[in-house]
């Protein structure tokens, strides 16, 4: 696939992006060649949930199959389970997405998080089916969980000490470090409201073209994603759970896509602050915008990858595909937000941080339009590169292989998210680094700035050393995670000794070896983030650093127009992605009944007893009412009823088929399952589920007659 320029044509980019549908007579005659993101229902939602549902700790929330419990406590104290019910309602809505949303079955799989949490965590999801292809799926992303309070605080306020390290001062970062109270706008937030428009605009594209996703296409919420490892990163409890226990082995169920969307807003084309001057006195500005960091599965190998199974070398082909049509994607996303605003962005506060300067002085309330969306801006503030430090939640996807990518903004400091002008001296530069506007999100806010073990590295140190030469010990302690470097050479470790001070400075072992080399005098830190008395993972924070205002000149509930610009981008190039032939795709609207099935549990490696859930089939215009299901279980014996149990007599691998059927149209799905970890190849069926036509006549000609039922019950839901 060519790479596509901002001089390309929307119809150009809807042919290189995605197949025509043969027969679109049923298309609008309104109706857009690619998906068109709803960027005021992206920031009405991000508003809303952020506003509504406060620091949403899993685990910590009371049962989610309990609402009423008495241990769900008020939003605004622990809105978690709250924002799950929204967000299933908002995705399975056909007001807000449109006729083809009445497809979608939403579901919940619950585990129990480490760290002695009481209730369940969920990975919950929203399902459509495919039409011609449902057993290749394609899985849209987002955590919504915020950093729960860290145990280690009530043994840091009893210790009595005012100590930076072990004392109460420790203790208060630790509750600043854990949002507790925040709205997590930018930091979970802003990735599950860009996850919700980006569904929104692929369901209002197809039923505007009369036509209907090739592939399943789900959209989950990977919980339990913000505990700490003992080398300070975040657990990524919910995506593991997710890659381990809920990707089927067999031939179908396989994912041809992973999208996670993380920490959006701060991003292309929104600059700090809203302006080019704020983080320099440099006379005309000079500061460019924020970057976009877009990770995908690596293209080989890597230190952060390292591929001892063969997973990603194995699935090599599929990669490379998905960073081609990732970059086409990207272009045709920057050419069709250019068309729509002219090739320009505003900078909306333009204040330069000593006034020196300040273009105009005083401020007059017209604010400077630069250019923006150009070809060149794309491989500067948002290239696609290969995912090198696995820091978020694509690694537990992207080591089995599967073709994806995490899309954020900026979170550390470096020349990539502080773009700081090349005349700014390194002092400037150097100055340290808090977390305010979200958890791990950080700012140069100038020298003196109070935060705790602060220094840098004294020597230059090799990739697989554990000791480290730094240059001083400002509260450093055994025990504590730090981290090395910055940007994309950034690594995460745990003190485990710190030696004497001496010539070359004092050594510092770690815990593990370390990935890469570091040069002399990169920053080696504690992992704290946010020192005493900075919170504010809020709405109006990130409008204020996204566009120098806490909200739109409209309201509280109106966005800056650089936020707004830095959320909708993302998720435009995102949803024109996902419509690609090679992921979700598009073909005719069905006419007879989807069928489609799911397996509890996912792989049953150590079990001959398996669930089969029919629920996610649909009737033609999106409902289940008077559908018929027929079940074979691939070993003689057969059932009917829409979720059955089946009790397999011995370690198979089953071809599963069902039918679905209503008014004498039926739709059929097939899905092998190995049962008991059966030793042999898998059956010769195609990924897609699909059927031959003497196969389909077959089952069709079975289910008509009902055929036995054996050795399966039907299952009350």
């Amino acid at each position: 696939m060519l790479l596509l320029t901002a001089a390309l044509s929307t119809a150009a980019v809807a042919v290189a992006l995605t197949s025509t549908v043969a027969s679109r007579a049923s298309a609008s005659p309104s109706a857009h060649e690619t998906p068109v993101v709803d960027v005021d229902h992206l920031y009405q939602e991000l508003y809303g949930m952020s506003s509504s549902y406060s620091y949403r700790i899993s685990g910590a929330d009371g049962p989610p199959d309990d609402p009423s419990n008495p241990f769900n406590v008020a939003p605004t104290v622990n809105g978690w389970q709250e924002l799950f019910a929204h967000w299933k309602g908002q995705l399975t809505s056909t007001t807000v997405n449109g006729p083809l949303a009445s497809f979608a079955t939403a579901s919940d799989h619950y585990f129990r998080r480490t760290g002695g949490y009481r209730f369940d965590s969920d990975d919950a999801e929203v399902t459509i089916p495919g039409a011609t292809c449902p057993g290749q799926r394609v899985l849209l992303a987002a955590h919504p969980d915020e950093a729960p309070v860290n145990p280690d605080v009530v043994d840091e306020i009893n210790t009595g000490s005012t100590n930076g390290v072990t004392g109460f001062g420790a203790a208060r970062r630790e509750i600043t470090d854990s949002n507790l109270g925040n709205e997590g706008a930018y930091d979970g937030l802003s990735g599950v409201a860009v996850t919700e428009a980006e569904y929104q605009a692929l369901l209002r594209w197809y039923d505007e073209n009369g036509t209907y996703p090739k592939r399943t296409l789900k959209v989950a919420l990977l919980d339990a994603s913000r505990g700490k490892t003992p080398d300070g990163l975040f657990s990524r409890e919910g995506s593991k759970y997710y890659a381990d226990n809920l990707l089927p082995a067999g031939p179908q169920g396989q994912y041809v896509l992973f999208a996670n969307m993380d920490s959006l807003g701060l991003d292309y084309p929104a600059y700090h602050l809203g302006t080019q001057y704020y983080w320099n006195n440099i006379t005309g500005g000079g500061v460019p915008p924020w970057f976009t960091f877009i990770k995908a599965t690596p293209s080989a190998p890597n230190s952060a990858y390292h591929d001892a199974s063969g997973a990603i070398t194995g699935n090599a082909a599929a990669i490379s595909q998905l960073h081609t049509n990732l970059q086409s994607a990207v272009s045709a996303g920057f050419a069709e937000q250019g068309a729509k605003y002219a090739f320009s962005s505003p900078a909306e506060n333009p204040l330069k941080y000593n006034q020196t300067g300040q273009a105009p002085n005083p401020y007059s309330g017209s604010a400077p339009v630069l250019p923006a969306y150009s070809a060149a801006d794309q491989a500067k503030f948002s290239p696609v590169r290969d995912d090198t430090d696995a820091l978020e939640d694509e690694q537990a996807f992207f080591a089995k292989g599967i073709p994806g990518f995490t899309v954020s903004g900026v979170k550390n400091t470096n020349v990539d998210e502080n773009p700081y002008a090349a005349s700014v001296s390194d002092a400037v530069k150097a100055t340290p680094v808090i977390g305010y506007a979200g958890n791990q999100t950080t700012f140069q806010l100038g020298g003196g700035t109070p935060v705790a073990g602060m220094t840098t590295t004294a020597a230059p140190v090799a990739a697989g050393d554990t000791n480290v030469k730094v240059a001083a010990v400002v509260n450093l302690a055994v025990g504590n995670a730090i981290f090395i470097d910055r940007g994309s050479d950034i690594e995460y470790d745990q003190i485990t000794a710190i030696g004497t001070a001496g010539a070359t400075g004092t050594g510092v072992t770690l815990a593990t070896p370390l990935k890469a080399a570091h040069a002399s005098g990169v920053p080696f830190n504690v992992n704290q983030v946010q020192p005493i008395g900075f919170t504010g993972d809020t709405i109006d924070h990130l409008n204020y650093f996204a566009g120098g205002a806490p909200h739109g000149p409209d309201g509280a509930s109106q966005p800056t127009e650089e936020l707004k610009r830095a959320l909708e981008l993302p998720a435009q190039w995102t949803s024109m992605l996902l419509a690609g032939d090679d992921y979700a795709g598009s073909t005719a609207k069905p006419t007879t009944p989807v069928a489609y099935f799911e397996t509890t549990p996912a792989k049953p490696a150590s079990t001959l007893t398996v669930t089969f859930d029919a629920g996610f089939a649909r009737a033609a215009d999106g409902s289940s009412d008077g559908l018929t299901y027929y079940w074979d279980f691939g070993d003689g014996t057969h059932a009917t009823g829409k979720t059955v149990s089946h009790t397999f007599s011995g370690p198979v691998y089953a071809d599963v088929k069902l039918a679905v059927g209503k008014g004498g149209s039926w739709g059929l799905y097939r899905q092998a399952l190995p049962v008991d970890s059966p030793a042999g190849p898998a059956p010769a069926t195609n990924p897609c589920g699909t059927f031959t036509p003497g196969e389909s006549a077959a089952l069709i000609q079975a289910a008509q007659n009902g055929g036995p039922a054996a050795k399966a019950e039907e299952v009350s839901r």
